[in-house]
């Protein structure tokens, strides 16, 4: 076996490696605490191709931190019980540079950046986030540009706290109706990058390719040990909320705090979710399935905002999870899953009113609710 990267290239073992290493993101597959069917399983293998798209992406893709680009993750990779009403993307960073992100505001209902250390290719050294900045904090100019520095010496004006820990820089946008809204445009470079990125080295790509596995192998464990400890603090078919530390690892923004639960329904059955919504800037509800995986939004219902629910007299509103349309208003499409998870986002609130859970036989939704 070489222990050369030159000749691990020369003599492909670095392919081989990789392919060997990645054998081990299949153990997540194996889980027994997540109670998976062959459909599960079947998604979990579709699951973890798309983590190996997402981490060849960030390792093999990348030009480093001098000389970073803000991305999206590739079309279909899903994480984290990912939000349907958003819009991610994401810059590598090195803390020891300082960057400058320049943009346009647009229309976009709410946006905020994250400095963040979610590297799940290390994922026990993972430290969630470290400064944020929202809309409402940022200083703009009347077309609505803004520019922003981040580093982890202090600056002034629009400023984003990085630390030594800080390994990348994520924008989160999030659209109250995606068909009327428009995104933020956004540039970001390294004060202290000269010239062009350098050539490939080739020395360099044992260990990308090495990254690359370990990102599918670590983010699936990670939110498999995630969504397993949810039934640590809530029952299946009811929330918790996380504590603030707890959200601050996992990478949340402090401006949103998740209600989350696992939820799991028979042929017959439906879960009725209310609430009275909070003074806030923007809720949702969704469904995610085992792996925490957000469903198919783009042809099923299986979300709900703030702008596209339907509320009650008295403001609240009552959504119904089931296989198939009730018949109800706020209908929210398990499509084709019988268990997964969920959450509701409360955005830029001082209050986090936990929702009321039932389980109701479909029937009796068709009937009426009282």
């Amino acid at each position: 076996m070489a222990t050369d990267p030159l000749e691990k290239v020369n003599t492909a073992e670095a392919w081989s490696d990789f392919c060997d290493l990645l054998k081990k993101a299949g153990d997540v597959l194996l889980r027994e605490e997540l109670e998976t069917t062959t459909f599960d399983k079947g998604e979990g293998l579709r699951y973890l191709a798309r983590l190996v798209r997402a981490g060849l992406f960030s390792f093999v893709e990348n030009e480093g931190p001098l000389h970073p680009v803000f991305r999206t993750m590739p079309d279909g990779v899903k994480m984290g019980l990912d939000n349907p009403d958003n819009y991610y993307v994401s810059a590598a960073v090195n803390p020891a540079y300082t960057y400058r992100i320049r943009g346009k505001r647009g229309t976009i209902h709410y946006m905020s950046f994250a400095a963040q250390n979610q590297n799940f290719a290390a994922k026990d050294k993972i430290t969630g986030g470290a400064g944020h900045l929202n809309d409402a904090e940022l200083e703009l100019e009347p077309d609505g540009s803004f520019e922003i520095i981040a580093s982890q010496k202090e600056h002034p004006g629009n400023w984003l706290r990085m630390t030594e820990h800080t390994r990348q820089i994520l924008l989160r946008q999030t659209f109250l109706d995606r068909n009327r809204e428009t995104p933020v445009e956004v540039q970001i470079e390294c004060l202290e990058a000269e010239g062009p990125p350098e050539p490939l080295n080739p020395a360099d790509m044992p260990g990308r390719l090495l990254g690359g596995a370990m990102y599918a192998i670590g983010c699936a464990a990670w939110f498999a040990d995630w969504v397993t400890d949810f039934l640590n603090h809530a029952p299946v078919n009811d929330f918790h909320l996380p504590d603030l530390e707890k959200h601050r690892v996992m990478g949340g923004d402090p401006n949103i705090r998740m209600w989350l639960g696992r939820w799991e329904l028979g042929p017959e059955q439906t879960l009725v979710v209310e609430a009275m919504p909070p003074r806030c800037d923007y809720w949702n509800f969704q469904l995610g399935n085992i792996w925490a995986e957000s469903l198919d939004f783009r042809t099923r219902p299986v979300h709900v905002n703030s702008g596209s629910a339907v509320y009650r007299d008295d403001g609240s509103f009552r959504l119904v999870v089931a296989h198939e349309d009730p018949g109800v208003d706020n209908w929210i499409d398990t499509a084709g899953h019988h268990h997964g998870v969920m959450a509701l986002r409360w955005v830029r609130t001082d209050a986090h009113p936990k929702p009321a859970v039932r389980v109701v036989p479909i029937a009796e939704v068709r009937a009426g609710l009282d």
